[in-house]
């Protein structure tokens, strides 16, 4: 079967990494890299399901810290490694680009693809096709897919609302420090998040910052939470859209 995700997100990624074993499997990423910006808090809580999806090499990279509860790790590199290790199974990468258009014929779906690095549109005929990004999501030039007539299946989300990300120098830390999630990393760095706005100011700044909309229970906030899902999800007879 040939299976198209479009959205290069984690639970994306971990689909891929779980179908591209018995399925051609291709993702669609309107931005030109994988995993950027980095808007997820970088949070483990079962070490050992983390270490079963990379190799010991690709774990150094991760700035791995224990935190009273659970992890710490550093986000992007997650979804770099995830990326790089479903591309060695064979799943095809689509960056920078755009869906013009989907449609049904027979028992195939096919994608209209436009990209800045080619001249022409190209066609992309697919078994299924699951979105996993925003539909408003909006890419370069301000532009985002357009899915008429055919409405993809699309991953189950969870119900958000606004957090602000920042990360901050771990030295400059103290317990005043009033964060829904504080994060240390083994880099140096330390992930504060906050519902809404941040309550502090770090002596130093924000080296890094995001706002994002995110679930509002903390425990949704880790990779097992996306494993979960994911593992919910394969389980599930698909549907095929309307």
């Amino acid at each position: 079967m040939d299976i198209v995700l479009i959205g290069g997100t984690i639970e994306a990624l971990l689909v891929a990494d779980h179908y591209s074993k018995d399925h051609a499997v291709s993702i669609i990423e309107i931005e030109a890299e994988v995993g950027l910006p980095s808007v997820h808090p970088g949070r483990v809580i079962d070490i050992d399901l983390f270490k079963s999806y990379f190799s010991e090499k690709q774990l150094e990279f991760l700035s791995m810290h224990a935190n009273s509860d659970g992890w710490g790790c550093r986000w992007d590199w997650v979804l770099k490694h995830l990326a790089a290790n479903v591309a060695r199974q064979g799943v095809q990468f689509f960056t920078r680009t755009r869906v013009l258009s989907a449609t049904k014929q027979d028992e195939k779906i096919i994608l209209e693809l436009n990209s800045s690095e080619r001249v022409t549109p190209i066609e992309l005929v697919s078994d299924r096709v699951v979105l996993f990004s925003d539909p408003a999501k909006r890419g370069p030039g301000g532009k985002n897919h357009q899915f008429h007539p055919f409405q993809p299946e699309t991953f189950h989300r969870l119900s958000t609302v606004s957090w602000f990300g920042g990360t901050v120098l771990s030295s400059d830390i103290h317990a005043s420090t009033s964060a829904e999630l504080v994060i240390q990393r083994a880099d140096g760095m330390t992930e504060l998040w906050w519902k809404n706005s941040p309550s502090w100011e770090p002596p130093h700044g924000f080296i890094e910052q995001c706002t994002t909309f995110l679930s509002s229970d903390i425990h949704h906030l880790s990779f097992d939470s996306v494993v979960s899902r994911v593992r919910d999800f394969v389980k599930k007879p698909f549907k095929i859209g309307h």
